[in-house]
């Protein structure tokens, strides 16, 4: 910020002094589109406003200063005022486009944002995991994912208009207990309707799998008034292998996925499948710190 103040400083006194020792009759004035121009580099309008009246400022100072003459009145006149028409178009181009960027990431944020839970969207999902992919494999970390998913969902969402607030508020509740039982470092999406996933960082498969049982458990007995009875979720956990990318590592989670939902549902697989050993490792949901 202080570099662009001193920029538009020094960028005006220059093209000032300029102008000032040029002739009337020579559009020196128009230079100082530059220093409006430079304003896009801040997101506010404000920068550009003060642009443009120092810069009318100093337009209108330089006729009045500048010394000789080699143009009749009315050829100056018409210079001056084509160079502070320049200025105010040049604004006017500068804030419609502040003004479209700006709504071009409010956009890119809301396709980010779920509306409903406030958890990130599978776009975030897919953007987040590729980043965390490269950043893994390039330091040799560990990475796991899980995927959420409820069981018999759409036989709620299905079967009244009634059930579309409950169903919402299920939703809801189902995002925060995940939320809450998940590190800050860990990273919770909303990708479909009923369906979230978690990409758990610094995390190998058994330790995935510990804090996704430890969760499904937790929800399942949850009191009823958060939730309809009987209500419970699956879910699908894959780590991160050497040749992995994005898809591949997610569609060994949905098939885990699907695998847990063929076995009966109410449980967590993983691929490759592993078997849970309580003798040799503590439970991991009790041993992570917590979002809150």
């Amino acid at each position: 910020m202080a570099f662009y103040w001193l920029f538009l400083c020094s960028t005006s006194l220059s093209i000032f002094l300029f102008d000032l020792y040029t002739p009337l009759g020579v559009a020196a004035g128009t230079p100082y589109v530059l220093v409006i121009f430079c304003s896009l580099w801040f997101k506010g309008n404000q920068s550009t406003y003060i642009a443009v009246i120092l810069s009318i400022f100093l337009t209108i100072t330089g006729f009045f200063l500048s010394h000789g003459q080699v143009a009749p009145m009315d050829v100056v006149l018409t210079n001056r005022v084509l160079a502070l028409s320049t200025i105010l178009i040049t604004a006017f181009m500068v804030l419609k486009l502040k003004q479209a960027n700006h709504e071009i990431s409010s956009l890119k944020t809301e396709s980010y944002i779920d509306a409903l839970t406030q958890c990130k969207t599978d776009r975030a999902f897919v953007s987040e995991l590729i980043t965390e992919i490269k950043r893994c494999k390039r330091y040799k970390h560990s990475l796991s994912i899980a995927i959420f998913d409820v069981d018999h969902f759409s036989k709620l969402i299905h079967t009244s208009k009634s059930n579309k607030p409950q169903s919402e508020r299920l939703i809801k509740n189902l995002s925060s207990e995940i939320s809450s039982s998940i590190r800050n470092s860990d990273q919770l999406y909303r990708i479909s309707h009923d369906r979230f996933a978690v990409i758990f960082v610094e995390t190998d498969i058994h330790e995935a799998k510990e804090v996704s049982n430890a969760l499904r458990e937790k929800i399942f007995k949850l009191n009823h008034s958060n939730f309809q009875p009987g209500f419970t979720v699956s879910a699908g956990i894959a780590s991160l292998e050497p040749d992995d990318n994005r898809r591949k590592i997610y569609k060994r989670a949905e098939k885990a996925l699907m695998q847990a939902k063929a076995n009966g549902r109410n449980q967590v697989s993983t691929l490759p499948e592993i078997k849970r050993n309580d003798k040799m490792l503590v439970p991991a949901i009790l041993l992570r710190s917590r979002s809150n």
